[in-house]
C-alpha cells in the first residue's frame, strides 16, 4: 500500500489510439507491477494462487511488463527470531525466472491492514510486537493513540528484541538479520531475478511517520497528527533539543486543516519558523531521515554477510518517500510537517532534497544505486477531487523531488497512489507518460514505474493494450 491520495481523473478513455499487435517489448523505462498484498501463504512457505499468477503473468509480458514488485511481510516469514520462512519468496523467484521476469522484493518491516487498499491483516511478528507494547517501541500520540504499523525509530538501538540462541537485539540487527537471511535464501536469484531490494522504512513502507490513521477516523485532506510521544522518542527529544516534549499548538485531530492549527497558522511570523516549533520539526524530521541512512546501512552489510558480490548495475537499493500533496500550497506545509518532511521551518527547507543527500551518501557506501522511490504519479495539479481547500499540488510536489534527486545524482523511480482500471485509465497513463518523458536520458532519467496492482482485470485483453501502449511509448 502507498501513500493516500484523491486519483481524479476522467472516467473514459479520451482519444482512441490506433490498436497495437501484442508482443511487444519493454520500453526504455521498465514497468513493474505490484503482486497482491496475500501473494504469500500465512506460514511463508509457498505461493498462492500460482497456476492463475503463471498465467497472468505471462499475458502481462507480452504488454512489455519487466517484473513484479512483491512485500516480503516480516510478520509472516519470521515467526519466531531466527526462523526464516522464505520458500514462498523462492517459489516467486523460479516462477519468474522461468518467464525472464525481475523482482523488486520490498523487506517490509510493516503491518499489513488498516491502510488504504489493505485487504488482508499481517501484523509484525508477535515476538516482535509483544516487546514492542511493553516497551514503549511503538509511535504514539498526544493523545495516547498508538499505531502498530511499525517499530519506532526509538528501537533502532534499543537491545531489547529476543535473538535466536538467546540474548537481545536491537531493532536495527532485526532488520539486518532479516535481510541477511533473505539474501542467503535466494541465492544465485539475487542479481539475476532479483534486480532490486527495496528496504521498508515506516508505515506502508515508507519512510515517514503514521501520522494519518485511517484505523483510527483520518480523512483526506485532514494534515494529520505528530506520532513523536512514545517514551523513547521524548527521551530523544529532550536529549538532543532540551525539550521535554513537543510544543503546544500542533494538530490534535488528524482531520483538522493548517489554519486551524496554531503551530501551522500562516502569517508573518508563523510558529512553525520560530521557537520550540521550529526546533521540534527540524528535530522531527531530522531523525526520520537518519533512522533511514541507518536502516540502508543494515542492507549493505547484510549483503556483505551473506557473501552477495554483486555489482551495481545488477541490484539496486531503493526507498519509497510518500507523496503527500495536500496542503502543499500551504505556507506550512503541515501534511508534510506531521509525517517528517520539513519544507517549511526556514525558506531553504526542503525534506526530500535532505533524504535525496541522505540517498546519495548511501549509494556510495554501498557502491550501488539507492534509487528515491516517490508515489501519485498519476496526479495532476487539478486532481483535487472538487475540494479545493486540499491545497494539492501532486505535480509541483513531483517536480520538487526530481530536482532533489538530479542535485544529488540520485535515481527516481515512481508509482501510481492508487489502482484505476487499465482499459479506461487513458488519463492516469497519460500522466504518467508525461511525467516519465519530461525527464532525459542522463543523470535526469526516470528509472522505472510500478503500477498497482496485479490481478484478472490488469490482464483483460483491452487492459493489456492500453499497458502495451504505454510501456513502448517510455
Amino acid at each position: 500500500m502507498n501513500c493516500f491520495a484523491w486519483c481524479g481523473g476522467g472516467s473514459g478513455g479520451g482519444d482512441k489510439k490506433p490498436k497495437i499487435k501484442l508482443p511487444v517489448s519493454p520500453g526504455k523505462v521498465p514497468v513493474f507491477v505490484m503482486l497482491q498484498l496475500d501473494w504469500i501463504s500465512e506460514d511463508g512457505q509457498t505461493l498462492r494462487f500460482k497456476d492463475e499468477l503463471r498465467s497472468q503473468l505471462a499475458a502481462a509480458k507480452t504488454a512489455g511488463l519487466k517484473g513484479v514488485m512483491a512485500d516480503v511481510w516480516w510478520g509472516v516469514c519470521e515467526p519466531q527470531p531466527g526462523v526464516y520462512n522464505f520458500g514462498a519468496a523462492k517459489e516467486l523467484c523460479e516462477l519468474l525466472s522461468s518467464l525472464g521476469m525481475n523482482l523488486q522484493a520490498v523487506m517490509s518491516f510493516h503491518q499489513c491492514g488498516g491502510n488504504v487498499g489493505d485487504t488482508v491483516s499481517f501484523p509484525l511478528p508477535a515476538w516482535c510486537l509483544q516487546v514492542a507494547k511493553s516497551n514503549g517501541f511503538l509511535y504514539r500520540s498526544k493523545a495516547g493513540v498508538v499505531s502498530e504499523d511499525c517499530l519506532s525509530l526509538s528501537a533502532d538501538h534499543a537491545r531489547a528484541f529476543p535473538a535466536p540462541g538467546g540474548g537481545q537485539r536491537t531493532a536495527l540487527q532485526c532488520y539486518q538479520d532479516y535481510m541477511t537471511a533473505f539474501v542467503k535464501a535466494m541465492g544465485s536469484h539475487f542479481g539475476t531475478t532479483i534486480c532490486e531490494l527495496q528496504v521498508g522504512m515506516g508505515p506502508c513502507g515508507e519512510l515517514r511517520y503514521p501520522s494519518y490513521l485511517m484505523s483510527n477516523g483520518w480523512n483526506w485532506p485532514g494534515v494529520g497528527i505528530v506520532m513523536a510521544y512514545d517514551p523513547g522518542m521524548l527521551a530523544r527529544l529532550k536529549a538532543e533539543t532540551g525539550l521535554t516534549e513537543p510544543p503546544p499548538g500542533l494538530p490534535e485531530d488528524q482531520n483538522a486543516m493548517p489554519e486551524a492549527i496554531p503551530i501551522f497558522k500562516a502569517g508573518e511570523n508563523p510558529g512553525f519558523r520560530n521557537g520550540s516549533g521550529k526546533v521540534f520539526l527540524e528535530w522531527y524530521s531530522s531523525v526520520l531521515i537518519r533512522h533511514g541512512q541507518e536502516v540502508l546501512a543494515q542492507a549493505t552489510t547484510a549483503l556483505q554477510k551473506a557473501g552477495a558480490v554483486l555489482p551495481g548495475k545488477s541490484l539496486c537499493f531503493s526507498v519509497k518517500v510518500s507523496g503527500l500533496h495536500w496542503h502543499v500550497m500551504h505556507q506550512s506545509r503541515a501534511t508534510e510537517a506531521c509525517a517528517g518532511y520539513n519544507c517549511c521551518t526556514s525558506d531553504s527547507a526542503d525534506a526530500y532534497a535532505s533524504i535525496a543527500r541522505m540517498l546519495s551518501a548511501a549509494q556510495k557506501q554501498a557502491q550501488r544505486p539507492v534509487l528515491f522511490n516517490f508515489t501519485c504519479m498519476e496526479m495532476a495539479n487539478n486532481s483535487n477531487g472538487g475540494v479545493p481547500h486540499s491545497l494539492s499540488a501532486p505535480e509541483d510536489l513531483i517536480g520538487q523531488v526530481r530536482l532533489a534527486c538530479v542535485s544529488n545524482n540520485v535515481g527516481l523511480a515512481g508509482e501510481n497512489a492508487l489502482e484505476f482500471d487499465l482499459a479506461t485509465g487513458n488519463w492516469a497513463f497519460d500522466q504518467m507518460e508525461k511525467q516519465i518523458r519530461s525527464f532525459s536520458p542522463g543523470t535526469d532519467a526516470m528509472h522505472g514505474i510500478t503500477l498497482l496492482r496485479l490481478g484478472p482485470n490488469f490482464v483483460r485483453p483491452e487492459a493489456l493494450e492500453q499497458l502495451a501502449q504505454f510501456a513502448t511509448k517510455i
